[in-house]
């Protein structure tokens, strides 16, 4: 057993992003993109620059370019959603995973990415570990 400990940011499902020292307790998220999309600067519109960060950060299969948010959320109502909560002066996080990855998607025009971290276990040959 390795006694190295490693300091990750994490998040959580549905808690707040924390440090933890050694192993990492499972499900945890470890940040791997984060970018705030700046619309006085850019035509670019929410949906559009959510996929084009997750297309950065996934690198799909087979060199595709294009990435359906349909399949994983709704994204007309993610975008009224962070749209009306924008508007109001709330905060608001949208969080839905797209393949193993955990998507945030803030009111003040932040998108996060998280891959999975400690999915994978060392079973040292054992096809059955014991859970």
């Amino acid at each position: 057993m390795n006694s190295d400990t490693m300091r990750t940011k994490t998040t959580g499902w549905f808690g707040s992003t924390t440090e933890h020292s050694g192993p990492s307790p499972s499900p945890q998220y470890a940040l791997v993109a984060s970018e705030t999309i700046d619309f006085e600067s850019s035509s670019s519109e929410l949906i559009t620059s959510v996929v084009d960060v997750l297309i950065d950060v996934i690198e799909p299969a087979g060199g595709q370019t294009t990435l359906s948010l349909y399949e994983y959320v709704n994204p007309d109502a993610l975008e009224n959603i962070i749209t009306a909560s924008a508007s109001k002066k709330s905060d608001v996080e949208v969080r839905f995973t797209v393949e193993d990855y955990l998507v945030i998607v803030r009111s003040d025009n932040t998108v996060l990415i998280y891959e999975p971290i400690g999915t994978q276990r060392d079973t040292d040959g054992n096809p059955c570990p014991a859970s």
